[in-house]
């Protein structure tokens, strides 16, 4: 496999993250993301939208034709997550830093 592009990949984040803020911030109608406002972000619709999203970017791969293909695929996407959690809580953990707030708001 070739090397990736860590700075594309930085970079796609970032837009990626900036396009979350600013789509929740209009819809709950705050002046602008980034004022000091609390920000509400639907974590669980954010994660909806990125599992639809990597199903439309994946769906074009080469070699994804079988449903064992694609569960395959799934568990190496699966991995990728649980490790990159991981090493998300290790840095918080040496750094004594914090997840952002987060609220469980469900309705009844």
């Amino acid at each position: 496999m070739p090397e990736l592009n860590e700075d594309y990949i930085s970079d796609l984040r970032r837009a990626v993250v900036k396009a979350i803020c600013e789509v929740s911030a209009q819809r709950q109608h705050s002046p602008e993301a980034g004022k000091g406002d609390t920000l509400y972000i639907g974590s669980a619709e954010v994660c909806q939208m990125l599992t639809i999203l990597l199903a439309e970017f994946l769906e074009g791969v080469p070699g994804l034709d079988t449903p064992s293909e694609v569960r395959r695929m799934s568990d190496v996407v699966a991995k990728k997550i649980r490790l990159g959690i991981g090493e998300i809580r290790r840095h918080r953990g040496e750094t004594g830093g914090t997840p952002p707030p987060s609220i469980i708001i469900r309705g009844n």
